[in-house]
């Protein structure tokens, strides 16, 4: 079985020793051998690590010489519940259909089962469908020899059995937890940019959890084109749920005309939620993050416009558009040169430097009338006379901004013309 297509592709994946276990477990038990999976599990003690709240996860291998977890130290099942499951609403339904890209070791998959086969609920669930799509098939083999932190961690082990001895790839069923008849839980083991592609039409999701390694990372799986594939596939209140903040993301997601928010914060870092219904949106974004998204480069989408380029190359695209846009379209993300519009700045360092990248839009002072014009659409009441309320949306307010940013860029802001705006 092999999942990947694109030979210049290189997925992050667990760390090397992991995959080599689980490689070696694999043709032991292929090779009529009962106690592979025994072996395994006590080899892969010394890779696991124990999360805040018992459950357990993985390290990646290095890129750029860097590693991360698959989930936060805070709790693995924690995070599952806090960023993912819980602000989905999925709760209430009759029939769920959720997608979990970048599934992993089901943990993710198993929050939610838990949620809603454990759980008091007024509606009467009848179905509940889960695709869970991996690239790496010994991630999901790994996930049958990792503890398991809930009950229904045992039914997400026991569907990636069956698709394994399916593919070949494991001979004895190990798992003795039986998946009821009205929970259908289908592994996909290939590029979730292919997998997404292939989905019928027809189906549509309530919930996208979207959980791969970071952006920089991964950006393969949070590029525009990515992005727009999943977006389509959402019932009209369905939501996308990520951990990740990152304005290249948010940016893609509100320019195909969904609703963007805070998802939850765990530690330091928030995620993102998006849906097309604005009831799913709890918290707006945070000003200096709109104006981040709107009028810096920071903003700039990661892109992949035939869904095969490889995260290297991304990367390099991106930064190729973001200098180019830099001080002629887009403001420098240096600095946070938005965020100090309609500011007063004691550090006459900080203070030259930001005035240095306005100066290119024509800007001669953060509290100048172009300033004020700009960040305008965040204030309840108008600082610049343009006449206009406070939009109600981060998506709103965003779009607005950025179209404001593109008046002056083209020379056509007017002083005596903002009541006109």
């Amino acid at each position: 079985m092999n999942p990947i297509k694109n030979p210049f592709y290189n997925p992050l994946i667990p760390e090397e020793g992991v995959i080599s276990l689980v490689k070696e477990w694999s043709e032991r038990e292929k090779k009529g051998d009962r106690n592979a999976r025994q072996d395994a599990v006590f080899k892969i003690e010394k890779y696991l690590m124990k999360t805040a709240d018992g459950s357990y996860t993985l390290q990646s291998d290095v890129r750029d010489n860097s590693s991360e977890t698959m989930h936060t130290r805070h709790g693995a099942f924690y995070e599952a519940n806090e960023k993912f499951v819980n602000p989905s609403g999925i709760e209430n339904k009759e029939k769920i259909a959720i997608l979990d890209i970048c599934s992993g070791l089901g943990i993710n998959a198993s929050a939610a089962l838990e949620n809603l086969l454990y759980s008091e609920s007024d509606v009467k669930l009848e179905m509940i469908e889960i695709d869970m799509v991996e690239i790496s098939w010994e991630t999901l083999a790994a996930s049958l020899i990792i503890p398991s932190p809930s009950e229904s961690h045992l039914l997400v082990k026991k569907a990636i059995e069956n698709y394994l001895i399916k593919q070949g790839m494991l001979q004895f069923p190990k798992e003795e937890k039986e998946i009821p008849d009205h929970v259908n839980i289908r592994v996909y083991c290939k590029d979730a940019r292919e997998m997404v592609t292939e989905i019928p039409k027809t189906r549509r999701y309530d919930a996208v959890f979207l959980d791969p390694f970071s952006p920089a990372k991964s950006p393969e799986l949070y590029s525009y084109e990515f992005l727009s594939e999943i977006s389509s596939l959402l019932k009209a209140d369905g939501v996308i749920l990520t951990y990740t903040s990152a304005a290249p993301v948010r940016y893609a997601i509100m320019d195909m005309g969904l609703e963007v928010g805070e998802g939850p914060e765990i530690g330091r870092s928030g995620g993102t939620i998006a849906s097309y219904d604005l009831n799913k949106i709890p918290h707006d974004l945070s000003e200096n993050d709109e104006r981040m998204i709107a009028l810096s480069d920071a903003g700039i989408p990661y892109r992949d416009p035939e869904l095969n380029l490889s995260a290297e190359k991304i990367i390099e695209n991106r930064q190729v558009e973001r200098i180019t846009i830099r001080g002629v379209t887009k403001m420098a993300s240096t600095v946070k040169t938005p965020v100090k519009l309609v500011t007063d700045l004691d550090d006459e360092r900080q203070k030259r430097r930001v005035l240095k990248h306005l100066k290119k839009f024509g800007i001669d002072d953060l509290n100048s009338l172009k300033s004020r014009f700009l960040v305008c659409p965040q204030f309840s009441n108008c600082i610049c006379n343009c006449g206009h309320g406070r939009p109600s949306t981060s998506r709103a307010r965003i779009k607005e901004m950025e179209k404001r940013l593109e008046i002056i860029t083209n020379g056509n802001f007017k002083n005596d013309r903002l009541n006109n705006h």
